[in-house]
């Protein structure tokens, strides 16, 4: 079992820097695997911290085999903190980080985020990556995370600008996503992402089943695809990937004209010179700045062959 319950042990596996300055009077806090029983308890936490309260997301990963899941317990057995590790291959997630109120500034978040990066690495993992707040960055820069891109929110809360009866961009065709798909849907992403997503995939598709397109090129090659999930009153699109703009407009004109009037969300990974900003602007989507992807490990390729990223999965997850 993974557990960090000592200042010693956090410096042993390398996280003295961090945890350096931390009050001792955590001692008597433990750090352990979540069980059935904590899960309404989390949900209570999450909305004490105000962070992420939309279950869907948690519900989402946690349906993932390899994830993992941790918690942090005071002594009268109040629970103080949680945390998500979730291994993709040679990338992992660090994801769902909270501390409640009461236990702030007391070196939870590095604990837990040590637990969470010491599961990743027993997995293979060679870069761990997260999304940090503005004033988290400043902790993962101390435990030896870098700043690697911006992640945008996207918003569109009225009728689509440009959306005519139909588009087409060389002879591409547009399909509705079947089960017979997903092997070459997962080849396609991992050779675009660099770790296999395919669980996370399946478990996005599971939540929101019939909302996947395709985009396919004359020749029957997968060239893109789309999926949409309704999140309330609101439609999130994501994961999102194509060839090229053309075949992202395709994808994304298909899914707008089927989105009956709803809100929709699509979060872009990426600087603003990504041709997904631009795509999105056309349409009338406003942006906002969200959170900062942080990469700790192996440096990644800032543009790896294969397609382009335009949207994450739902939920943020990543």
């Amino acid at each position: 079992m993974l557990a960090f319950s000592s200042r010693e042990e956090l410096v042993e596996n390398g996280f003295g820097d961090a945890f350096r300055g931390v009050s001792a009077a955590d001692s008597g806090m433990s750090i352990r695997p979540m069980s059935e029983v904590d899960l309404e308890r989390i949900l209570e936490l999450r909305t004490v911290v105000s962070w992420a309260a939309d279950p869907r997301s948690f519900d989402l990963l946690r349906g993932i085999q390899d994830a993992r899941w941790a918690v942090a317990e005071a002594q009268d057995g109040s629970l103080a903190g949680m945390v998500g590790a979730v291994p993709f291959g040679g990338i992992g997630i660090l994801c769902h980080l909270a501390v409640h109120d009461d236990y702030r500034n007391l070196g939870l978040g590095v604990r837990l985020s040590a637990w969470a990066i010491t599961y990743l690495r027993s997995r293979g993992v060679r870069t761990v990556r997260l999304y940090s707040t503005r004033q988290a960055e400043k902790l993962y820069r101390s435990m030896g995370f870098r700043p690697a891109a911006p992640r945008t929110v996207y918003r569109l809360d009225e009728a689509p600008r440009n959306l005519r009866s139909s588009v087409e961009f060389d002879g591409h065709r547009v399909e509705t996503m079947l089960f017979g798909d997903l092997p070459e849907i997962y080849g396609v992403d991992h050779w675009t992402y660099g770790a296999d997503r395919s669980a996370l995939i399946f478990a996005t598709l599971r939540m929101h089943p019939g909302r996947g397109i395709i985009a396919r090129d004359s020749s029957g090659r997968v060239k893109g695809y789309l999926i949409r999930g309704k999140a309330g009153p609101a439609t999130r699109i994501g994961p999102f990937v194509a060839s090229n703009p053309g075949v992202a407009r395709l994808l994304l004109h298909n899914a707008l004209a089927g989105a009956g009037g709803a809100s929709i969300e699509v979060t872009v990974p990426g600087p603003a010179h990504e041709p997904a900003h631009a795509l999105l602007r056309e349409f009338g989507f406003a942006g906002r700045d969200d959170r900062l992807r942080m990469d700790l490990g192996e440096s990644l390729d800032s543009h790896r062959a294969g397609l382009t990223h335009y949207g994450t999965t739902p939920y943020l997850a990543t």
